[in-house]
C-alpha cells in the first residue's frame, strides 16, 4: 500500500506523543521522528488548536479529542454494549469498581469501567494507560500469547517496579501468567499502587483474547472469600460474554 506522507507524518507525531505520558518536547520530536523543527512545529500548533494534543511547560501530551476519537468505536458496537451491561451486573453483585482494557503495546489501556455507589472506592479513568505486568488486566491479556513471544516482546522491555510488590522478574511474570492460562484468572496484589487488589478475566473472542475485565478492590476490603467470590462471577460473565458474542455474531474489533 502506498501511504500519503503529510498524513503519515500526522499520525508518526501523535503515536510519538501518546507514547510519553509525561510529555514530549519539540526537540525530541525532531530527533526521533528524524523531522526538522520547522516541519513538525504547523503540524504541531494545528494539534494543539483542535485539541487533539496539550501543550504545556514546553511539552506535549495527547489532549481530550483525540481520546474522544478513539474512544469512537465503543458507541455502536454490540461486543462493547454486551460487555458493559455485564460489567454493572458484576458492579451490583460485588459491590466494587469494574473496568475493561485491551494491550496497546506492552500496556494496559482502560476503556471501560463502571463505579459501585460506594463511600470509599478506587479512583480510575477511561484512556489512562499503565504497563501490563503490573496490573491483572494486563495478566490475563497476556495470558493470550505463547511464553516465547512474551519473552521476545520483554526482551528490550524493562520490568520497572512500581511498588514493593511489582513483578521485575520476567521468570516470575510468566509463571502468574502460566497460571491466568489455566484457571482463566489473572490476579495483581498490589503491584502497580499500594493498597489496591485486582481479579481479572480474559475475553476471548473471534478466537484470540481481544480484551479483559477486572474488578478492583480496596486491600481493606479484599480477604480470601472477596476474593473467591470476585473470581466466580468474573467467569461466569466472561462466559456469558463470550457465548454470547458467539451466537449473535459479534465482533470487537481493537
Amino acid at each position: 500500500m502506498e501511504y500519503h506522507n503529510p498524513t503519515l507524518r500526522v499520525i508518526r507525531i501523535l503515536e510519538q506523543i501518546d507514547a510519553n505520558p509525561a510529555g514530549t518536547s519539540l526537540t525530541e520530536l525532531s530527533g526521533n521522528l528524524d523531522l526538522p523543527k520547522g516541519t513538525i512545529s504547523p503540524i504541531l500548533k494545528t494539534l494543539a488548536a483542535t485539541g487533539y494534543i496539550l501543550w504545556k511547560n514546553n511539552r506535549y501530551t495527547i489532549g481530550p479529542r483525540a481520546f474522544e476519537l478513539g474512544l469512537g468505536f465503543a458507541g455502536e458496537n454490540d461486543a462493547i454494549s454486551l460487555i458493559r451491561r455485564q460489567m454493572r451486573d458484576i458492579v451490583a453483585e460485588v459491590g466494587e469498581l469494574c473496568q475493561m482494557g485491551v494491550l496497546s503495546n506492552l500496556d494496559v489501556l482502560y476503556i471501560l469501567k463502571e463505579t459501585p455507589n460506594t463511600p470509599i472506592s478506587v479512583i480510575s479513568e477511561v484512556g489512562r494507560k499503565v504497563p501490563a505486568h503490573v496490573t491483572g488486566l494486563g495478566k490475563a491479556l497476556l495470558s493470550g500469547k505463547a511464553d516465547g513471544e512474551l519473552r521476545a516482546l520483554y526482551a528490550d522491555y524493562p520490568l520497572t517496579a512500581y511498588t514493593k510488590n511489582s513483578i521485575t522478574d520476567l521468570d516470575v511474570l510468566l509463571r502468574q501468567i502460566r497460571e491466568a492460562r489455566r484457571t482463566g484468572v489473572a490476579y495483581e496484589c498490589e503491584e502497580s499502587k499500594a493498597d489496591v487488589e485486582c481479579v481479572a478475566v480474559p475475553l476471548v473472542l473471534d478466537g484470540a483474547v481481544k480484551a479483559a475485565i477486572s474488578v478492583t478492590v480496596p486491600k481493606f476490603r479484599y480477604d480470601a472469600e472477596k476474593r473467591r467470590q470476585i473470581a466466580e462471577v468474573l467467569l461466569q460473565k466472561k462466559k456469558l460474554i463470550e457465548t454470547v458474542s458467539c451466537v449473535q455474531n459479534y465482533h470487537l474489533e481493537i
